[in-house]
């Protein structure tokens, strides 16, 4: 046999029994709302590849807000979504195909942003009798309510005002109503807004609201077809947190390059509020992302307790999937 045609049968046989490629997946992920500085992470993922090694070809998809996010896995129009645990639970039986499968917020986001001088509310009791600038087709103020109940306070005395939220800010700057609620994150630009006060910012998961906020959720068929692209999904999403966390001048030069008409400075402040929100206690011990059974429980029992929920309601065996986590816990 001649040396080219030993090299050609050589190749011929090293080619059938070499391991194929695996191919890209396409996915997509819904975030909870237009895309913002608190959502840097997720595209520090995407720009430093975390995702292409897991051999995924993730989008990143805006929406109107977590109810979209929902609505979107759960059709199958996302594989992945930034899904609000109390949203979900909330939605009862119309979002059953949703588990969640890592916690990136381990406290809730949700805050009463007041002006000093004014009501400045910086304690639970200054919550009785509040003029707060909320909507009532939300569900949140019930978490307000219920907040006071926890503190022994009379949560009828909280008197709601329906406002949209892009006119909250101008209606608390006016001095229109004493209280908005808006999350946490909206603080840099509530600050920048604000010229003749300070704006306070009373976290309740700073107070005793032990509940678990906005997490990875993923579509149930989707992730009992494809476990192994649910890990590595939640692998490089884990890694883009922990970077971002750690040096958000980075994150927000790579949001940047995508997102060029948001400031750079305000996505800063946002990751920094951020990591006050994923890290804790838990989240030092068992990684970023990390879920305790026992406090999505009682999340689950605090939501059924205290919100309308639509239909059927959840339970925590309902709501979350356990083992798509890193066997190596990524630590922030």
């Amino acid at each position: 046999m001649s040396f080219i045609r030993t090299v050609a049968v050589l190749g011929l046989a090293a080619a059938a029994t070499a391991p194929a490629f695996a191919q890209e997946r396409d996915v997509k992920f819904t975030l909870d709302f237009i895309a913002l500085g608190r959502h840097a992470p997720w595209y520090v993922a995407v720009g430093k590849g975390y995702f292409k090694e897991e051999k995924l070809n993730v989008t990143i998809v805006p929406s109107k807000g977590t109810a979209d996010a929902i609505k979107a896995v759960e059709s199958g129009a996302s594989e992945f979504g930034f899904i609000d645990v109390p949203s979900l639970v909330a939605g009862g039986a119309a979002a059953l195909s949703v588990k969640i499968v890592a916690v990136n917020y381990q406290k809730p986001p949700y805050c009463v942003f007041s002006l000093n001088p004014g009501a400045n509310v910086t304690a639970p009791k200054d919550m009785v009798g509040l003029e707060f600038g909320s909507s009532s087709a939300s569900f949140v103020p019930r978490i307000h309510m219920a907040f006071m109940k926890m503190h022994g306070l009379d949560s009828s005395t909280l008197r709601v005002v329906n406002i949209d939220p892009p006119a909250r800010v101008p209606m608390l700057i006016a001095r229109k109503v004493q209280a908005i609620d808006l999350f946490v994150m909206s603080e840099p630009s509530i600050r920048r807004a604000v010229k003749d006060a300070e704006p306070k910012c009373f976290l309740l998961g700073d107070h005793g609201l032990d509940i678990y906020s906005n997490s990875i959720g993923v579509r149930e068929e989707f992730l009992k077809q494809n476990p192994e692209a649910v890990r590595g999904f939640v692998r490089a999403a884990l890694r883009g947190w922990k970077d971002a966390l750690a040096n958000p001048e980075e994150a927000a030069k790579i949001q940047g390059q995508v997102l060029k008409a948001l400031d750079p400075q305000i996505i800063v402040e946002e990751v920094k509020i951020v990591r006050h929100l994923a890290v804790v206690p838990d989240v030092e011990k068992a990684g970023l992302g990390a879920m305790n059974r026992a406090r999505m429980k009682r999340t689950v029992d605090f939501i059924n307790a205290n919100v309308e929920v639509q239909g059927a309601k959840r339970t925590v065996d309902d709501v979350m999937v356990e083992g798509f986590l890193p066997k190596d816990p990524i630590r922030p």
